[in-house]
């Protein structure tokens, strides 16, 4: 009884009192008692109420959630990390957030994986009025702008594309719109409100596939028809999101297609952990990097061997953006220009913090 009546008075004060004004009076009357009695408000940590559990497709549910004062403003396309304990052992998971509603709260979807305890327990065990732990939001797959736009989804790769969508159709700003999402089957389908009815009726051109299910209204996207069906490809900025193995096959297509790399925009969902360190021997060769966005020049030596770019770059004094360092953020993410890296590489993009230099000259731009 208590405890509903905490989450009644802890949601009606975020929803109607400034989140600045709750966190001067919190951190003005940090008591042991207070935070014992209320240790959503009454703590330094970033926390945030279960509102609402809804189901969105077979093993699918959207988590709604309403965060205490440490909050702070996020973009359409960012993710979240998720802090949790579950049967005694610590899990940190990312997922991306969707738009900020204008009750202070903001959802996350995840889709239930085989044997995956994180998702399992997200998706059955837990219960609307429970608070879980946070950090804050990161992430550099967001609108930066465009005018011409492609998103190209494969499963819950769509989460972060339907933040943006969203948003930027909430604000009605006049941006030409694409997606292309990909599933296994129609039970499969996240968001499928959306893809059918509601974007398709704001001028959105949607197409959804499915791997498992062929009929003469539905096509898969290839390389072959990439082109084809997305004639003005080469006049837009593309943002990719799925498995690794559609990602990559994707970016062939994009390749083969001669589309600028540049306005390729991508976001994993996975952490990634290289075991690639790259085969350059540096006692034979000491590799060279030219940052050529900043015009700075670093030569390396035999104690660089396997160390990340972005080690070695602030180790140089070079000071570069960053945010996960676990290879999927893309906050440190540049552009090869020239020479080889091992590690975390899609298309000539470089996840500097999971990548490491393989041959003698490298030359990196934003």
């Amino acid at each position: 009884m208590l405890n509903k009546a905490l989450n009644f008075a802890n949601q009606w004060a975020l929803q109607q009192i400034s989140r600045d004004w709750i966190d001067y009076i919190a951190s003005n009357t940090m008591t042991d008692f207070n935070r014992w009695f209320n240790d959503f408000i009454w703590t330094y940590d970033l926390k945030a109420i279960v509102t609402a559990i809804e189901t969105q497709a077979d093993g699918v549910k959207t988590i709604h959630l309403l965060p205490n004062q440490h909050w702070k403003r996020y973009q359409a396309g960012q993710f979240v990390e998720l802090v949790l304990e579950i049967d005694g052992q610590p899990h940190h998971r990312y997922y991306s957030l969707s738009p900020m509603t204008a009750k202070g709260t903001f959802s996350i979807t995840v889709k239930k994986q085989a044997d995956g305890v994180v998702s399992s327990y997200l998706t059955e065990q837990l219960q609307v009025g429970q608070s879980v732990k946070l950090n804050l939001p990161q992430g550099d797959f967001v609108y930066k702008q465009q005018q011409k736009l492609l998103f190209i989804c494969a499963g819950s790769g769509i989460t972060p594309c339907y933040s943006i969508i969203s948003d930027l159709l909430a604000q009605n700003n006049a941006v030409d719109l694409a997606i292309y999402a990909q599933f296994s089957k129609q039970k499969d389908v996240i968001f499928a409100n959306s893809l059918n009815q509601q974007w398709p009726a704001q001028g959105v051109s949607v197409e959804v596939a499915f791997t498992q299910e062929t009929d003469s209204q539905h096509w898969l996207l290839t390389a072959e028809n990439l082109l084809v069906q997305y004639p003005d490809l080469l006049e837009g900025d593309v943002y990719l999101c799925g498995p690794t193995g559609f990602m990559d096959n994707m970016i062939n297509a994009l390749v083969a297609a001669n589309f600028n790399l540049a306005k390729l925009h991508c976001e994993r969902f996975v952490t990634v952990d290289s075991e690639d360190t790259g085969k350059l021997d540096f006692n034979v060769v000491q590799p060279s990097i030219y940052f050529k966005h900043l015009n700075q020049h670093i030569q390396l030596t035999t104690e660089d061997e396997g160390k990340s770019l972005l080690q070695i770059a602030r180790q140089y004094g070079i000071n570069l953006e960053s945010g996960c360092q676990k290879g999927m953020c893309g906050t440190c993410k540049l552009t090869l220009k020239e020479g080889k890296i091992a590690g975390n590489q899609l298309g000539n993009a470089v996840y500097l913090c999971t990548s490491y230099p393989d041959s003698a000259r490298i030359v990196l731009d934003a």
